[in-house]
C-alpha cells in the first residue's frame, strides 16, 4: 500500500469535523474540486441540517452561486469527499433535470437550492476544511519519514 493510498484509507476511518470557505475564484467544477484538495480537504459535503445551516450563512453572505462537492457518476449522486452516498438533499423544484444530457455537477445557487449544471461552468467555489486536513499532513510528513 503507497503513501496516498494508506492517507485516503485514514481519511476514511478518522471522525473529522469541518468548517466551509468560499473562494472568490471563479473554477470550473474539476478545477474547484483540484482547488479545495490541495488548499484545504476538499469541496464542500453536506450530509445533515446542521452542516446545512453553516453553508447557508456562508452562502448568504455573499450571494454568489458556488460550486459544491456534490457529482452525478451516471449511476446516482455522491459527494467528492470520500466519495459518500448522497443521503441529505436540498434540490430546487424540478431538479436535478440535466436539461441537455449534460449537467454532472451541483451548484449552490444565491437562493439557496441545489442545481445539476455542466461542470464547464465556471463560479467561485466552496471548500471544506477541518482537523482532518491538519492530522493528514502531520501523518504524511510523518509516514514519509519511514518510508
Amino acid at each position: 500500500m503507497g503513501v496516498h493510498s494508506l492517507l485516503r484509507f485514514l481519511s476514511v476511518i478518522l471522525c473529522d469535523s469541518h468548517e466551509y470557505v468560499l473562494i472568490q475564484e471563479y473554477k470550473a467544477w474539476n478545477e474547484a474540486q483540484d482547488f479545495c484538495r490541495k488548499n484545504y480537504v476538499d469541496l464542500a459535503t453536506v450530509q445533515t441540517d446542521e452542516e446545512w445551516s453553516e453553508l447557508n450563512k456562508l452562502r448568504a453572505k455573499y450571494r454568489s452561486n458556488a460550486w459544491i462537492g456534490l457529482y452525478d457518476d451516471v449511476n446516482s449522486w455522491r459527494w467528492s469527499f470520500r466519495d459518500e452516498h448522497l443521503t441529505y438533499v436540498n434540490w430546487d423544484m424540478n431538479e436535478a433535470n440535466n436539461y441537455r444530457g449534460n449537467q454532472y455537477c451541483v451548484m449552490l445557487h444565491s437562493d439557496g437550492y441545489w442545481h445539476d449544471e455542466d461542470c464547464d461552468l465556471k463560479c467561485v467555489i466552496i471548500c471544506q476544511n477541518g482537523k482532518i486536513h491538519i492530522l493528514l499532513h502531520t501523518l504524511y510528513a510523518f509516514i514519509t519519514l519511514l518510508f
